[in-house]
């Protein structure tokens, strides 16, 4: 009975430490996916990106939020939450319908010109990411425009 209880001691947190893995990676593919759909969704507005609302209890100006906007092309509305989500407190999904924060600062921008300008300088961040910080070690999934998702938040700047 020891050694079964000694190996089950061994196993548990390393199954644990599996799960929470497991539901980074559909974390990063939901990004992923919803990257795929504002291509898409480009695609048919004429290489403008979508115009939606921060996460919030009323939108701001009439601006839908991004799980609405993206309805169309994204076939599974639960692509919009992230696993790590639920922590009763602080859980975004069950209250907005999404996991995910749309970075207002690219709405209604062309793809190609989606960064911001300032000062002679060209600053890129991401146009999407985790509402909060639900990963291990603080951490949030950012998607950025070339498809790229990253764990950790990057602002390139470039002169102009």
């Amino acid at each position: 009975m020891a050694i079964v209880m000694l190996l089950a001691g061994l196993v548990l947190p390393a199954l644990g430490t599996a799960r929470r893995k497991a539901r980074e990676t559909q974390c990063r593919n939901n990004v992923r996916q919803i990257g795929i759909a504002v291509v898409a969704y480009t695609t048919d507005h004429r290489d403008h990106l979508p115009v939606a609302a921060r996460l919030g209890p009323e939108p701001l100006f009439g601006w839908q939020p991004l799980h609405t906007v993206l309805g169309p092309y994204l076939g599974e509305p639960r692509i919009h939450h992230c696993p790590e989500d639920r922590d009763p407190e602080t859980a975004l999904y069950p209250e907005f319908g999404t996991s995910y924060e749309w970075n207002t600062f690219v709405n209604g921008k062309l793809i190609d010109r989606a960064s911001l300008h300032v000062v002679g300088l060209d600053i890129v961040a991401p146009i999407l990411g985790d509402g909060e910080p639900f990963h291990a070690g603080g951490r949030r999934n950012y998607l950025y425009l070339d498809g790229r998702v990253s764990s950790s938040l990057e602002i390139l700047i470039h002169d102009l």
